[in-house]
């Protein structure tokens, strides 16, 4: 039976109807007690009538019950209520996945964010042995605040669902299945990787991977076809992104990310990459630099160079101070000259012959004038003359000479000197060099990831044999490691010789491992 608006379910109040599928409906309810609004499914069919339907759902629920993750919708409690069973769940508002993308395009980040809390979830809900196994953008709900909420673990269903075909199943949910899935395989947290990849497709894409008008050619599709690179539909795509999501799209479980962290460390790296410029919507470009900006160089050389600038600048401004003020240097030492008594020098000539009156008169009118006489102006100096009659056997100070002044420099001296211009600083990587050594280091990871996976499988499987593994493989392993996060850090300083050398040794020893697996 169907509950009304008004209705009281033991202690809830139906509020209104959140959404229904083939197997329950989910209402808005409210506790009469707490007054604490929540989310209440309840199964349609008759417990007693239905009792394979019933188990499943009892299963559900008490898995559901095991799970507590900020990315999850919390479980409250479940009850049988008129022989139909009932769960209460957290209320989430907010809007979800598929209402964000009939909005338009969706930016890099809130993309990147959502994928990622996402992953989180299913990360967490595998680790406790629970699949999804129907993750679509109607199934993700978004809080006001950003936060990502999974929802319906396989049993209450989108509100809106034309294709409906059989209980359970819907078109809605064929768009995002996995192969095996679609086969009726028995599937693994690798399908629940694949339907994300759909997702992460259709936000970024703008469409699906494969749409048709009949279920045959969406299932034909998801089992054989490749999908169209979705770059090649939003040319503003990172390449890497482009590259993770064809991963998680291939056919074969074991070519796609063998979890859901390393799924999420993928996407993590490209969040971290300067050039994805995460504040831009995916309709413009997010790998080009801003108009203007500089090719990164390395911080040694820039220090260098500027170091040499600053020290050319300095040179320049004492060659300026000294032309404009070696002019006045040499006013002050010619006046000191027109005022200086030359009767000064007169016993070093005490033995000359005695020179006549005549050839003195400018000595004794420089003897006559007091030491204090201010110095001489230019109209002076050029009003009389600079020369004096040298007597035979006085021996003029090498300094009082006439001829000894040089000609004062010119204020525009300055600009004769030659300009110590400081060493450019060499080249460092271009951009694209680097996008292509951070899009090769992404799938160096994401094989990295796969091979730590079946390491980690086998690892188990021989300790439950008393046995542990080779020593050259965890050897090899250890080192792949470490040349993978000194390739990390060498990228995110530019440093690309570096980067290129550490990704060649990781690459060599993860040939080894999967030599080792038989890959």
């Amino acid at each position: 039976m169907a509950f009304e608006v008004g209705q009281i379910a033991a202690d809830y109040e139906i509020l209104g109807l959140l959404g229904k599928g083939g197997m329950g409906r989910v209402y808005r309810v409210r506790n009469v007690i707490s007054n604490r609004g929540e989310a209440m499914k309840v199964l349609l069919a008759d417990v007693a009538a239905e009792a394979e339907l019933g188990d499943r759902f009892i299963g559900e629920i008490r898995t559901l019950a095991r799970l507590d993750h900020p990315n999850i919708a919390k479980f409250h409690t479940a009850f049988k209520f008129e022989n139909q069973l009932v769960m209460l769940m957290e209320l989430v508002e907010g809007f979800t996945l598929s209402d964000r993308g009939k909005e338009g395009p969706v930016p890099l980040e809130e993309v990147l964010s959502y994928a990622s809390q996402t992953l989180a979830a299913l990360s967490y809900a595998h680790q406790n042995g629970v699949i999804h196994r129907d993750i679509k953008p109607s199934n993700i709900m978004v809080t006001p605040h950003g936060i990502v909420k999974l929802m319906d673990f396989g049993i209450a269903k989108s509100t809106f669902e034309p294709l409906l075909t059989r209980p359970g199943t819907t078109m809605g949910s064929m768009l995002y299945m996995s192969p095996e899935q679609v086969r009726g395989m028995t599937v693994d947290a690798r399908s629940d990787l694949y339907s994300v990849g759909v997702l992460l497709y259709e936000l970024t894409a703008g469409r699906r991977p494969f749409e048709a008008e009949n279920t045959y050619a969406i299932l034909e599709a998801q089992l054989n076809a490749m999908p169209q690179p979705p770059i090649e539909l939003n040319q503003a795509l990172p390449k890497p992104l482009n590259d993770i999501i064809m991963t998680a799209l291939a056919k074969e479980p074991m070519q796609r990310f063998q979890t859901a962290d390393a799924f999420r460390n993928a996407l993590e790296s490209i969040r971290a990459r300067p050039s994805a410029a995460p504040s831009g919507n995916l309709s413009k470009a997010v790998t080009q630099p801003m108009p203007g900006s500089a090719v990164p160089v390395r911080s040694g050389s820039r220090g260098r160079g500027l170091w040499m600038a600053a020290g050319a600048i300095a040179c320049v401004c004492v060659l300026a101070g000294g032309a404009f003020l070696l002019p006045h240097f040499w006013k002050s030492s010619a006046a000191a000259y027109r005022s200086a008594p030359v009767v000064k020098t007169e016993p070093a000539a005490q033995n000359a012959p005695v020179t006549p009156p005549s050839t003195n008169v400018l000595a004794q009118q420089s003897a006559a004038a007091p030491v204090t006489t201010p110095a001489a102006t230019p109209s002076a100096m050029a009003s009389k003359p600079l020369h004096r009659p040298a007597r035979e056997s006085h021996v003029t100070p090498q300094s009082a000479l006439p001829v000894s002044v040089p000609t004062p420099l010119p204020q525009t001296q300055p600009q004769t000197q030659p300009q110590v211009q400081p060493a450019a600083p060499p080249p460092g990587p271009s951009q694209a060099d680097l996008d292509k050594a951070s899009e090769d280091l992404v799938k160096l990871h994401a094989r990295a990831e796969a091979v730590k996976d079946s390491l980690d499988r086998l690892r188990g499987q021989n300790a439950a044999s008393g046995l542990g593994l080779r020593q050259d493989i965890v050897s090899s392993a250890s080192r792949m490691d470490s040349y993978l996060q000194a390739a990390d850090r060498a990228l995110q300083t530019n440093t690309l010789e570096s980067a290129r050398k550490d990704m060649n040794h990781a690459e060599e020893e993860l040939n080894k491992l999967e030599a080792f697996f038989g890959r």
